[in-house]
């Protein structure tokens, strides 16, 4: 097996990249999203929208993040909506 590429995406956070691009703090403004939702769920248009206003235009790193949020149970996606799994009461 071989080691996957930091610049193919195989970290979380690279020493080589800001911050602002990881998958880890675009779940993060996924997240910030739906909370301020009323409901448990939101569009991917909706998130989109968001992460432009954000700077955030790749799709690959929207995908990474979700991918990550989806991996670690936080969230689940069924198309178009993505839905929030984890509560803090």
């Amino acid at each position: 097996m071989t080691e996957m590429d930091n610049s193919q995406g195989g970290a979380l956070i690279s020493k080589d990249e800001t911050i602002k691009t990881s998958p880890t703090y675009i779940g993060y403004l996924i997240l910030k999203e739906l909370k301020k939702k009323k409901e448990d769920k939101i569009s991917i248009y909706d998130i989109g929208a968001a992460l432009k206003k954000q700077g955030i235009i790749h799709g690959s790193q929207f995908v990474m993040a979700v991918i990550f949020l989806y991996a670690t149970g936080i969230i689940d996606f069924r198309e178009p909506y993505i839905y929030g799994l984890a509560k803090n009461d």
